[in-house]
């Protein structure tokens, strides 16, 4: 294979136009090691998830509607013994990889940057004789692009009411694609303008399947684009500034990309990093279930105890949760008064808080009323969602109150989840795809992934973890 060529410039804008700085970004990047382990450990916990999330109503709907494919164009799931059409794998990899809300978050871009990247990657094409550093680099290049992109246009573009991880997602996933298949720097271009032009997702279906289905259609959408683009489509040389992707997708109160916004520069699943989840659900929840779980441990504690509840949320980290009374799993992951009422009767909040009978319970219906959410002014201009605190404040039956106040992220760089963490975040995932796997075989499936970027033959390992977690069809 030939080398990559390095990237053209040193000046700060780099090239003529966004999409041009992209494509050499693309092809030409290189991935230190750091960033690579920093890679290893995300696309570890996406797999994860999206394997327990395989078992979910929406991707096994999806798997029992599509039409089996076969030959070369047939990718297969790691869960099933089907084989599909790599974008119909893409779909139902992404849609999985999403549908627990339990995959990481990069609040530069208020998006998740894994998910729709690796379901992609995944599908390009058999992982046999590909190495780790390869699939490493791409989805180092991809995820980069994907935040970066978001990042030109603020917290303006979530506002609006785009699904960030779904617009993002498939130029993103175009990027890791291009790369995986060696594109050269036309195609690369071409792929990412495509993409450009397959970007959708609306947070209005946030709490129903298809908000999961949106990260398989970016995935999809993302490999499409880079199979047009290698047979040879075409695509307008500029799409992100004038008026382009950037000024569309921000409402207008963006128009070019910020001449100091470089990517890679440093790659930011390794500076800052992706948060990594510790409970299964929207990521605007975590701090407020983390203050009520705190408040709960140290004051000993129940739901019957406490009369009323105030969230101190920062401004915008509500436009999220737009089910203040769910009656579903799938709308409780984006359910402020849930969370802190699930927090506060079971003293935990897991993968087994969100099925609709834990949600349908009485005593959380009947006080749904008793929790009340409070957005506040930014403290300063620069304050960021992902950065500012969230207060709980309990009112107890007689009139004392409690406050606990989160100023870290749980999952992120300052409170990260411990490799034993993940390692159990793993093992747990995927034994909701196969009850009956082993635990050891497991655990030395997640320590192999750990040395992902050295591996000489990624799909060896990819290929061990699809038999230990397949389930053997129904006779």
């Amino acid at each position: 294979m030939s080398a990559r060529p390095a990237i053209v410039s040193d000046n700060p804008k780099w090239c003529a136009s966004p999409t041009e700085m992209l494509a050499d970004f693309v092809v030409g990047a290189r991935v230190d090691t750091d960033t690579l382990a920093h890679c290893a450990s995300a696309i570890l916990d996406t797999l994860a998830v999206a394997i327990g999330g395989s078992v979910e109503p929406g991707p096994r709907r999806l798997h029992d509607a599509l039409e089996p494919a076969s030959g070369p164009s047939a990718s297969r799931l790691m869960w099933s013994a089907k084989t599909f059409h790599r974008l119909d794998a893409a779909l139902v990899t992404g849609t999985a990889s999403h549908v627990l809300d339990y995959d990481d978050v990069s609040m530069v871009s208020v998006c998740h940057p894994s998910a729709p990247i690796l379901s992609a990657l995944l599908n390009v094409h058999s992982w046999d004789g590909i190495s780790g550093r390869d699939v490493s680099e791409s989805f180092a290049v991809g995820t980069e692009v994907l935040i970066r992109l978001g990042q030109t246009m603020g917290f303006r573009h979530y506002a609006l009411g785009f699904h960030a991880t779904a617009t993002l997602g498939a130029v993103g996933a175009a990027a890791a694609c291009a790369r995986l298949m060696r594109l050269d720097r036309d195609q690369t271009r071409n792929a990412l303008a495509i993409a450009a032009s397959m970007s959708s997702g609306l947070q209005a279906n946030f709490g129903s399947m298809v908000k999961s289905i949106h990260v398989g259609i970016a995935a999809g959408n993302g490999l499409r684009a880079a199979q047009l683009a290698a047979a040879g489509i075409e695509a307008a040389p500029e799409v992100f500034s004038g008026k382009g992707f950037i000024r569309a997708f921000s409402g207008g109160e963006s128009a070019d990309w910020p001449d100091d916004l470089r990517p890679g520069d440093p790659f930011v699943v390794a500076d800052p990093g992706f948060e990594q989840k510790r409970y299964p659900c929207c990521y605007m929840l975590h701090r407020m279930i983390e203050a009520t779980l705190r408040l709960r441990r140290e004051h000993m504690l129940t739901l019957q105890d406490v009369e009323r509840a105030v969230v101190d949320m920062p401004f915008g980290g509500t436009t999220p949760l737009i089910h203040p009374r769910p009656k579903l799993g799938l709308n409780a992951l984006f359910s402020g008064p849930y969370a802190v009422l699930a927090a506060l009767a079971d003293g935990r909040v897991d993968l087994q808080s969100f099925t609709d009978a834990q949600v349908l319970r009485p005593t959380i219906q009947n006080r749904l009323g008793d929790v009340t959410l409070a957005e506040r002014a930014p403290r300063h201009p620069a304050e960021s969602i992902g950065d500012a605190p969230v207060s709980v404040t309990l009112t107890l039956r007689g009139g004392r109150t409690v406050t606990q106040k989160i100023t870290v992220s749980p999952g992120s760089a300052h409170d990260p989840l411990t490799s034993d963490q993940l390692r159990s975040k793993w093992i747990d995932c995927l034994h909701r795809a196969n009850e009956s796997a082993d635990d050891e075989r497991l655990g030395a499936l997640f320590d192999q992934g750990r040395s992902l970027p050295n591996m000489a033959d990624a799909g060896r390992w990819i290929g061990a973890i699809a038999a230990t977690v397949t389930r053997a069809p129904p006779t």
